[in-house]
């Protein structure tokens, strides 16, 4: 099974902006949730979950500076795409492509995340 990816994006504009270019880079929209906890939006893209919100709460840990990320988007693996082969290969590369993508298009860091325990990919100074 592979491990729960994240992408942390250091943004602290107006949310509308994050969430359009979410939205063009993953070509699916983001339904808005309102619990308890605070807001977060949902999607689905190939077999995987994309569940995005801001005030992750994650203190820095393992060396990984979480605090300096305003933002962090969560991809969980379904076990559907997990039967096939290749799917593995793909979940980390989708992660790492948003993560250049929105780094590009909003001009910010960002940060690709496997297990909250180990940095995958850094783009943006």
């Amino acid at each position: 099974m592979p491990k729960p990816m994240s992408v942390f994006v250091d943004f602290r504009g107006d949310e509308a902006v994050l969430l359009n270019a979410i939205v063009e880079v993953l070509g699916c929209s983001l339904a808005k949730e309102e619990l308890d906890v605070g807001v977060l939006y949902r999607g689905r893209l190939l077999d995987t979950e994309v569940v995005l919100f801001g005030d992750h709460g994650l203190d820095d840990d393992c060396g990984i500076k979480f605090s300096e990320y305003a933002y962090q988007m969560k991809l969980t693996a379904f076990d559907v795409g997990m039967r096939v082969s290749s799917y593995g290969r793909m979940y980390e590369c989708i992660a790492v492509f948003v993560a250049e993508r929105l780094c590009a298009r909003l001009g910010r860091r960002t940060q690709v995340v496997a297990n909250l325990q180990r940095i995958v990919a850094t783009f943006g100074s």
